[in-house]
């Protein structure tokens, strides 16, 4: 038990929420940073006000612990990478409305993150109902998105190639040639053969060759008939089991 200066109480504790479009996944994470629990909800954000969201929240994510540290991963696809070169401006919501034209200020808070290895900064956005909900009921909470995971992910393989994560019917996809980034991007998909179909358009308009070019795949379930299909088109195919 630790106990900070104003007397309250926290249990070493981490509590790490998902917010998907629909709902969210909780973890609860001990010092060793292993699953203590886990619980996934539905929630729907659409027609919820922040006052009904606030609610929801304290009623579903375990709020009567007083966790060490909590934060907050967006999974959506509202999010532009900018080189370093370019991030001078610091305007987030101008560069995230020139890839998303409807990106709507008043409706949507705006974050970055820095990627220093690969030399560009995230941006990203969630609904500001959202976090004002959530900043109410955690008062330290910390907010990213899933594809800072990602890419942490794939820092951690120290290679480059192509890196495809596998999740809920949405792939993500980076490429990675000379430890910069060539590509970043996410694409729904309903069968393998879609997978394999977005990977050779990438493949093809950046000039790739598929008998050489090193592709892994990151899921957090085994995928072994993807796996066999892949390999057919690119023979330097691998498979990581992951918690992404």
């Amino acid at each position: 038990m630790q106990v900070t200066g104003n007397n309250q109480s926290y249990t070493p504790y981490k509590l790490s929420i998902r917010l998907k479009s629909d709902g969210f996944s909780l973890c609860i994470y001990d010092n060793e940073l292993s699953t203590h629990s886990s619980k996934t909800g539905k929630i729907d954000f659409s027609t919820l006000n922040e006052s009904e969201l606030i609610d929801s929240f304290q009623l579903q994510f375990e709020t009567a612990i007083g966790y060490k540290h909590t934060e907050l991963i967006i999974e959506n696809d509202f999010f532009t990478i900018i080189p370093k070169s370019f991030f001078e401006l610091q305007d987030y919501a101008a560069l995230l409305k020139f890839q998303h034209p409807t990106f709507d200020t008043n409706i949507y808070n705006t974050f970055s993150s820095q990627i220093s290895a690969l030399n560009v900064n995230l941006v990203f956005a969630c609904p500001t109902k959202i976090t004002k909900a959530i900043s109410s009921v955690f008062r330290d909470i910390q907010i990213s998105h899933t594809i800072v995971e990602f890419i942490s992910a794939v820092q951690n393989l120290n290679e480059d190639g192509m890196f495809v994560s596998v999740k809920d019917k949405k792939m993500t996809v980076a490429v990675i040639a000379n430890s910069n980034l060539q590509l970043l991007n996410s694409y729904e998909f309903s069968t393998h053969e879609d997978i394999l179909y977005h990977i050779m358009n990438i493949i093809e308009n950046l000039n790739l060759q598929p008998t050489k070019e090193k592709l892994t795949i990151l899921s957090n379930q085994t995928e072994p008939e993807l796996q066999l299909l892949l390999t057919k088109y690119l023979p330097n195919t691998t498979l990581l089991k992951t918690k992404l």
